[in-house]
């Protein structure tokens, strides 16, 4: 396991995983380390990982959304904490984030800061340069872009788009070479018509895959099946890589799990059930289950 630590956020303040980021051993599940946010950032609210043990994190700064980046040594301690320029993303809080590995661009989407009926919709999509604090805008149509992704070529993104035309939302991949790398995407085909509506897409580390979460009903009868998928870019049959029967849970009326994330090397998920975390072996999909008492996080990466 090249990266054996993960970082996650919870919202609630019990146990040792809230409040703020906490960094945990995937191997076992425990807490390594927490990091609190600074007085003046309030509480984190998305998590990024680079790979190489290197996080993004945003949160809200008086008036202004900010960046941190979080270095985590081999031993699970936080070694550094860094605010990122004040500028560098746009003034609303993002709504996703998502860093390319290597950690030199960032992908982002914000929402309206105006009328809360607008909040759906993604009023700025862009690439930000961590270097240069280049930002790189998209063309958007009315709608809603979410769940970004990168693949480990650094130039192949995923992308969720919900469209305000009633169409169903469907999952895109595409070059951040293009001029225009939102209109550039390509439909990948099996992410449309599924028995319900998919969760938490994410690209695999080749870009041949997109990881994501769906309910399905259970023909026979009886409560239906949470299942994460492996829905080949260029076609063909999806793979079942885990699977979960719902419970009753007072959480969530219809998943078993909200969260997902990926290793950096691709072979390994991390699925957020309340009260536990389930690490996926991509390859063989078989499954080992973590403790998480403090729930579920909000968002987590690794």
């Amino acid at each position: 396991m090249d990266q054996p630590h993960f970082v996650a956020l919870v919202s609630g303040r019990l146990g040792a995983g809230g409040p703020g980021a906490s960094i945990r051993d995937a191997r076992t599940g425990a807490v390594t380390d927490l990091v609190k946010p600074p007085p003046e950032a309030g509480q984190f609210a998305r998590v990024t990982s680079a790979g190489a043990g290197v996080f993004f994190l945003t949160c809200r700064r008086l008036h202004q959304s900010a960046v941190y980046r979080l270095e985590v040594g081999e031993n699970g301690r936080a070694e550094r904490l860094t605010p990122l320029p004040e500028d560098l993303l746009p003034a609303a809080l993002p709504r996703a984030i998502a860093a390319c590995p290597g950690g030199g661009t960032l992908a982002y989407t914000s929402t309206r800061l105006g009328k809360l009926s607008e909040r759906t919709r993604t009023a700025e999509a862009g690439l930000v340069d961590l270097g240069s604090g280049r930002r790189r805008l998209a063309r958007l149509p009315a709608g809603h872009l979410t769940d970004l992704s990168w693949a480990g070529d650094r130039g192949t993104v995923a992308f969720m788009w919900s469209p305000e035309t009633g169409e169903e939302p469907a999952v895109y991949v595409t070059s951040t070479g293009a001029e225009d790398w939102i209109a550039a995407g390509r439909l990948v085909e099996g992410t449309r018509g599924l028995p319900d509506t998919m969760m938490e897409p994410i690209i695999s580390a080749d870009g041949g895959e997109i990881y994501c979460t769906v309910a399905q009903p259970d023909p026979r009868g009886g409560s239906h099946w949470n299942r994460l998928l492996a829905i080949p870019v260029h076609g063909g049959p999806p793979r079942n890589l885990f699977q979960l029967r719902y419970q009753t849970d007072s959480h969530n009326l219809h998943y078993m799990w909200t969260t997902t994330c990926r290793d950096e090397t691709g072979h390994y998920l991390l699925a957020f059930a309340t009260g536990y975390v389930y690490r996926i072996h991509v390859p063989t999909a078989t499954f080992t289950r973590l403790p998480f008492p403090e729930g579920r996080p909000h968002d987590a990466a690794w």
